[in-house]
Parts: C-alpha cells; structure tokens; sequence
C-alpha cells in the first residue's frame, strides 16, 4: 500500500482488518497524516491518532521511491503481492516507472487500485483533489447548505474520504474473486467524486425531473426540545396520519388543509410546525423519543460524538477498545463494525513507528540479508524512526 492521508489507507485498513498482510510503504520521511496532531499521548517519537486509526493492523516499510534502488525494491514486493493499492494523483506512479502497466507486466496475476480525485480519464484527471473537494464538485455541500438554509460550510465527516476508501475496498475484494476464475488481475480506477456521486440517493432523480427539493432526501426531520434536539424520520407528507396520532391529534389527520399528499406537500411548512409544536411541549427529548417507540416509531435525541461513544449501545457492541499506545499504558480505541459468526476482524496490535518493520518485511518477503539492508540504510533508501525510551 503505497498511499498518504486517509481515502488509500483506508482501504488497505479495512482489508487489513479482515486479515491481509498489508505491508504501508511511506517515503522516508513518512506521510503527511503522521505529522497531523493530536498525538498519542507519551508517543516517543510521536504518533498522530488520525494515522494510528486509518493506519491500524500494517506493517510499515519506509522506502525513497525516487530512487532506482528504491523502486527495484518496490518492483520485487509487487512482484509477490496480489494487491497493490495507490492514491495518488494519475500520472505520478508511472512516473516513477510503478504505475499499474509495468507492475502488472511484472505480475499478471496483480490487482492494482489507484485511488485518485476525479480518475485517470476525464478532462479532471490531474486536478489534486481531498475530500472537501469532491464534497464541492459533487453536490454533496450545495444539497447540505439548500437543506438547512445556510451558506454552504464542508461537512463534519471526511465522506468523500471513507466513501472512496470502502468502494475501493469492494472492487479489491471482486477482482479478487474473478481472478479466481480468470488467474489474471486487473486495474482498478476509483474517482473519488465518482464513488461519492454513486451513494447519493437524490442523483437519479435530478437526472430525470426538473422539480427537485432537497427536503425530499432528508434522511430525518429535526425538531428542537428544549436544549436538545430530536430526529424523527417520519416525512409528514406522506406520514402524516401516524404523526398524528402520535400527537393524539387526529382530527389533523382528516383536515381539509392536510388530507391528501399534494395538500400536505404545498403546506410542508405547517406540517413542520405543528409537529415543532408538540415536540416543544413534551417534558424532554428522551420522553419524546419513548413516545414514538410506543407507536412503532423511529425516533432518537441527537447525540454528541462523545456521547455516541460512551452510550450504552456503543459498549454493548464492543465498539471501543483499550490498545497498547506504543508508550507503556493502554489508549481506548474505535474498532471495526464487522461481527461474523465464524470469525473475528478488527483491531489488533500496536501502531507501527515509521520504517519499523523494514528488515522483517525486506528479509522475509525478498530475502535480503543483513548486509545488503545496511547498505540501503546507508544509501538513504530505507529509513526508520524507532521509538526513544524517554
């Protein structure tokens, strides 16, 4: 895995969850997200939590692709690999004489998966793009700001990021499958702003209608409640007969105003209203929420990230574990969401420092002896920042 920040790794963190030996090579002086704080507390030298996360589960080789020594190294692991996976931008790889034709010359069997911004085709193909800026060209902040009546502002959640990041991840694992079938590998070419058009529920029907609203893909509607907030999934357009019923209102429901969905859509905001109403007179969120569940309905008081974690739910899940943090003591840590019956995945071991695993990885895979890894440390084509005893 030859890749930076946080679309690549994460797919090569999801795969290593599932168990594959991913091996992450970094330039010598290590990929930016290392350097991006905070940091794991008593780290010496430092480790960046956003690179401790995305990055879990790999072996770290460091290695100066610029030069011939380095890349002849990188040729002989790809050589052996059954996934190479790359985010850089179009171009950059096959200058360096590793883009996908030449590995896969070396290795016909090979899937090759080049993460970049907006593909190797198009007219945007160069342009150097992180999520905020396939958010920008997707759509993605124009439908956000146009829901909420605001100037658009870039979304709390690397989306663009992690949508990329799994899609590759699926791609990876069929190409995979059909190489079983084929024995050949193959390029795969994921666009980021590809991967997150693709998810969006409301891009069909901007395709084909000219009436669009932004309302009609809400996920949930939010009503405030005192201090907190609660998000109710219910459309009462076209729910309005249970909303009622849960306001113990039902002469709402057979109201001339109300009583068909075109009413009810033209009146969208007096809907809102009276729900706004009765969920401001409830004694809090929570009792609210309580309420709908007695009638079968969807409901949840909006939670802080930290709240989300330390919930009960969350713990009954095993969602959060404590780790080894390089520094002697434990950190507490997000695990992966996937629960199979007959197996496990997820966190396991420590954050690798930069170039730690650079002989195991070289001697054990290539064959490399002590003497010639001495000569590639002393010729700058390997290096490694190992942890300091304070």
């Amino acid at each position: 895995e030859a890749t930076t920040t946080w679309a690549g790794p994460m797919c090569g963190c999801v795969l290593a969850d599932f168990g594959a030996d991913v091996v992450k090579v970094e330039m010598p002086g290590g990929e930016m997200a290392r350097r991006a704080p905070p940091m794991l507390p008593g780290t010496n030298p430092p480790i960046s939590f956003m690179h401790a996360t995305v990055n879990r589960n790999k072996r770290s080789l460091t290695l100066d692709l610029r030069r011939p020594e380095g890349r002849d190294v990188f040729l002989r692991l790809a050589a052996r690999a059954d996934v190479v996976i790359e985010n850089f931008r179009p171009g950059v790889m096959d200058g360096l004489g590793l883009g996908q034709a030449a590995l896969r010359e070396a290795n016909p069997g090979l899937v090759y998966c080049s993460i970049s911004g907006f593909g190797h085709t198009g007219p945007w193909r160069e342009r150097r793009a992180f999520a905020g800026i396939v958010h920008a060209t997707t759509g993605v902040l124009h439908r956000q700001a146009v829901a909420t009546e605001r100037d658009p502002i870039d979304s709390a959640l690397a989306i663009g990021d992690t949508v990329s990041g799994l899609q590759a991840v699926v791609a990876v694992l069929a190409a995979l499958r059909l190489r079983e079938r084929t024995g050949r590998g193959q390029f795969i070419d994921m666009a980021m702003h590809d991967a997150l058009l693709s998810v969006q529920e409301a891009a069909n029907f901007h395709l084909f209608s000219d009436e669009s609203s932004e309302n009609d893909f809400l996920c949930s509607w939010v009503y405030r409640c005192g201090d907190d907030f609660v998000a109710m999934p219910d459309d009462p357009r076209a729910h309005w007969d249970r909303l009622t019923r849960v306001m113990e209102k039902p002469e709402l429901a057979t109201d001339r105003r109300y009583d068909d969905y075109s009413k009810r859509a033209a009146r969208l905001d007096e809907l809102e209203a009276l729900v706004q109403g009765w969920v401001a007179g409830q004694r809090s969120a929570d009792a609210v929420v309580e309420r709908l569940q007695t009638h079968g309905l969807p409901g949840a008081r909006i939670m802080s990230l930290a709240e989300a974690l330390e919930c009960e739910q969350t713990r009954a899940r095993g969602m959060t574990r404590e780790r080894p943090d390089r520094s002697g003591g434990t950190v507490p840590v997000l695990d992966s969401p996937y629960r199979f019956s007959e197996a496990t995945a997820g966190v396991r071991g420590e954050p690798a420092f930069r170039g730690e695993d650079n002989r195991d990885v070289l001697s054990a895979l290539l064959g490399l002896d002590d003497a010639e890894l001495d000569q590639l440390e002393r010729d700058g084509v390997l290096s490694s920042r190992i942890r300091r005893d304070p």
